[in-house]
C-alpha cells in the first residue's frame, strides 16, 4: 500500500490547474453567448439582479418597462426578464473592459439608450454586467448594474493626490 504525499508545490499547482480551468469555462460562455440559447447559459436556481437606478433608463424602451431593482430566482423567470430586455441590452451595449477571475467575469462598458420621449437626447450609461458560472458553464448568478463612477473617480483622485514618487 502507497500512501501519496501532496507538497504545498503541489497544492498551489493543483489550485492553479482548476484556476486555469474556471477561467477557460468562463471564456467559452463569453466567447460562444450568441451561439447558445438560455437554456445552455442559465443554470436552473440562477439569480439574476438588474439594478438600473438610472433616470435615462427609466425613458429608454424595454429597459424603462423593468422595475429599477428587480431580483429573480430561476431559469424560467430570467429567462422573461432577459428576453424581454436583451435588444435594448444587445444594440446598445458596448463592452470596454472585461475581467475574468476564476468562475467570475465582469464586463464593463456603456450603454447608449434611446429615448421613448418626444424631443428627449440619447444618452450613454457606464454599466456593469457582473456573471458567476458554475463548472458546467452555466451562469449561476447575474448582475446587470448601472455604475456611479464619481465615487470610484473620488478614489482615484484621492490615491493619486496621495501618492508620492520613489527618490
Amino acid at each position: 500500500m502507497q500512501i501519496a504525499m501532496t507538497t504545498g508545490g503541489d497544492l498551489r499547482e493543483m489550485a492553479a490547474e482548476d484556476l486555469a480551468r474556471a477561467r477557460e469555462t468562463v471564456q467559452r460562455v463569453l466567447r460562444d453567448w450568441s451561439w447558445m440559447t438560455w437554456n445552455q447559459l442559465l443554470a436552473d436556481d440562477v439569480a439574476l439582479s438588474l439594478r438600473l437606478d438610472a433616470p435615462a433608463v427609466k425613458q429608454a424602451g424595454a429597459l424603462g418597462d423593468v422595475a429599477r431593482n428587480l431580483q429573480v430566482k430561476g431559469r424560467e423567470d430570467a429567462k422573461r426578464v432577459l428576453k424581454s430586455i436583451y435588444h435594448d441590452l444587445s444594440s446598445g451595449l458596448s463592452i470596454t473592459a472585461e475581467i475574468v477571475s476564476g468562475h467570475d467575469a465582469a464586463l464593463l462598458g456603456n450603454l447608449a439608450l434611446s429615448s421613448t420621449r418626444e424631443n428627449a437626447e440619447a444618452s450613454s450609461l457606464p454599466i456593469v454586467v457582473y456573471m458567476a458560472v458554475n463548472d458546467e458553464g452555466q451562469i449561476e448568478k447575474m448582475t446587470i448594474a448601472t455604475l456611479d463612477l464619481h465615487p470610484a473617480t473620488g478614489a482615484v483622485l484621492t490615491a493619486a493626490k496621495g501618492a508620492t514618487l520613489a527618490d
